[in-house]
């Protein structure tokens, strides 16, 4: 795959992620009631700590929204900073494994599952399409734009 491809997939990835964290940041703020059905949480909304947790989370997922558009606008200039979505992904993936290795029951074997699959999709893509990884049958690595 060359180098020009591989950076219209990275930057088309990036939109799509930053579009899903600002689904999910609406969700979590302004549409707590259609967010928290979509992922079976609605019991925990009845709960006011738990109402101010989502806001809080949902703030968050605002500023990941327009750090992966900033991104995705210049995948080369912002490489460095995919580690922010790596570490986005490993963050959730040790938080939902923790939830549920101790049975806090927050989320299911179902919802483990169906989170731990796209993070792994997502960091495999990152690492593939990164604009300084090797390209297929050369062995050098494209030096990223400073």
């Amino acid at each position: 795959m060359n180098s020009s491809t591989k950076i219209k997939l990275l930057s088309g990835l990036m939109w799509l992620l930053a579009a899903w964290e600002l689904l999910n940041a609406l969700g979590s703020t302004i549409f707590l009631n259609w967010g928290a059905a979509l992922y079976g949480w609605e019991n925990y909304i009845n709960n006011a700590q738990s109402t101010i947790v989502f806001h809080q989370y949902g703030m968050v997922l605002y500023v990941l929204a327009v750090a992966y558009a900033i991104i995705a606008t210049d995948v080369v200039k912002y490489e460095k900073l995919l580690w922010v979505v790596v570490v986005e992904q490993i963050v959730g993936a040790i938080t939902s494994t923790v939830e549920v290795l101790t049975a806090q029951q927050i989320i299911s074997w179902g919802n483990f599952a169906m989170v731990h699959t796209p993070q792994g999709i997502i960091i495999a893509l990152l690492w593939f399409l990164r604009p300084s990884a090797p390209q297929s049958g050369n062995a050098e690595a494209v030096p990223a734009a400073n």
